[in-house]
């Protein structure tokens, strides 16, 4: 059993993490077992110290078995951090893009010019000890002196609470993983929304909604000011801007204040209100209606930004405008996004700048719905990051009498069983529900 460390505080962190997860998963000879949830702490510096160096990290452990000897492990391991965009050198204390240490390695004690294991300072230090005793609890520490012969479960101990920050460089756990699909929150500025219609219209209570979702482990957050249930109201475009632009003004103020700054997502179908919120900088375009529009793909095309490119029948949705009853749903959507997709991509936007969704729902029966869950997994066939969209709506009817807006537990159940389709962006309203049900999963893995 070997316990390995993963540590980031430089840039997209959540990324570097994901990114180094699945580096190590590719290492001839190691089997990753289990991955830990994620710790912010305030960065362990050096007397005199820059400021610039005050930056908080996230932590991680990854438990794995390996074949490999303890030096051919940690070359593989330093080649990981430097393709990751960490470079070779002198300064032990500054900003990283990625640490990967190597923390246990059984009740080996290996102490050598390269490598040392376990760091003496381990026991001190929560942002490495607790991700350690989470995935291998029983791990006795080796060292000489007090803790020597106790189980890592028994050493935290004297921390507390994982989740306060009351412990050394305010360790604490939070709701991000990146071992399961990423959470895309979901704030309706709107009155006429299914589930949520009017609750968040104010800008002041869309922007606490939106620190609350991000703080509960959502890494994208999605506006939309527009809705698109069957009885909504087709917006013009003046109405739906002013809706949106008092928040896309204050994002930055939002990012600022969350534990890991959320990606910003604004969904909607119209190229003129994408081409206004591109100008604040954000980072997906959420289009329901596939980017029908010829405008909308220039624009697109021409930005930075992802996109989202959505099957749909019709929008807003017209109930009775659905896919054949006589046909296989999950083959109709994937052979319309094959073709979208591939227009997409000649018309200049990169297929790895794009995110398929299913569209569940829109110009779905309840059943044919079901179906494209189920088999979610064959989008990823499409060769893009999948979306999928399922919280709270009609088709859970199918499962439960209660009224939309109090259909979380049904949305949660969803999302564990999304959880193994290999998609990698689950929507909700709801993302701390989600995000706690994902970690309780997770910790029986």
């Amino acid at each position: 059993m070997v316990i390995l460390g993963l540590g980031s505080n430089v840039g997209d962190r959540l990324s570097h993490l994901r990114k180094a997860r699945t580096a190590i998963q590719h290492i001839p000879g190691i089997l990753i077992k289990q991955t830990s949830p994620i710790y912010l702490s305030d960065a362990l510096l050096p007397e005199n110290a820059p400021p610039e160096w005050d930056m908080p990290h996230l932590n991680l452990a990854i438990r794995c078995e390996t074949t490999l000897e303890p030096l051919a492990l940690l070359k593989q391991l330093k080649h990981i951090e430097w393709t990751i965009g960490r470079k070779p050198e002198i300064r032990h204390w500054g900003p990283r893009i990625l640490d990967i240490d190597i923390l246990a390695w059984d009740d080996l004690t290996i102490q050598s010019e390269l490598l040392t294991v376990p760091h003496a300072s381990l026991q001190d230090r929560p942002f490495a000890l607790w991700p350690l005793a989470d995935v291998a609890p029983l791990w006795i520490f080796p060292l000489a002196g007090p803790n020597q012969g106790k189980p890592a479960a028994l050493i935290v101990e004297k921390w507390g609470s994982r989740f306060t920050g009351n412990a050394p460089l305010h360790t604490q756990q939070i709701y991000h993983r990146i071992d399961t699909p990423r959470l895309v929150g979901i704030v309706n500025v709107t009155p006429d929304s299914f589930s949520d219609g009017g609750t968040f219209l104010n800008p002041s209570h869309a922007l606490q909604h939106m620190l609350h979702l991000a703080n509960s482990g959502a890494e994208v957050l999605d506006i939309g000011a527009e809705s698109t249930a069957p009885n909504a109201v087709a917006l013009d475009i003046d109405t739906e801007w002013a809706r949106l632009e008092p928040i896309l003004a204050t994002i930055k103020a939002v990012q600022a204040s969350c534990f890991v700054a959320p990606k910003i997502s604004v969904d909607t179908r119209h190229s003129l209100i994408a081409a206004k919120a591109l100008n604040f900088g954000i980072d997906w375009i959420n289009d329901v209606s596939g980017l029908d529009d010829p405008a909308m793909r220039e624009i697109v095309a021409q930005s930075a930004a992802d996109c989202v490119v959505m099957h749909h029948m019709s929008i807003p949705e017209q109930r009775g405008h659905v896919l054949p009853r006589d046909q296989d749903p999950v083959n109709l959507v994937y052979a319309w996004g094959e073709k979208r997709l591939d227009e997409l991509e000649k018309q200049g936007i990169a297929r790895e700048r794009m995110i398929f969704d299913p569209g569940i729902g829109f110009g779905k029966m309840a059943e044919q719905s079901l179906l494209l869950l189920k088999h979610a997994h064959i989008f990823t066939q499409l060769g893009t990051r999948i979306l999928i969209g399922h919280s709270r709506k009609t088709f859970l009817s199918l499962l439960s009498g209660m009224p939309f807006a109090e259909r979380d537990m049904e949305t949660m159940a969803m999302t564990l069983y999304l959880a193994q389709q290999s998609v990698d962006y689950i929507r909700v309203h709801n993302v701390e529900a989600c995000a706690r049900g994902l970690r309780v999963a997770q910790a029986m893995e």
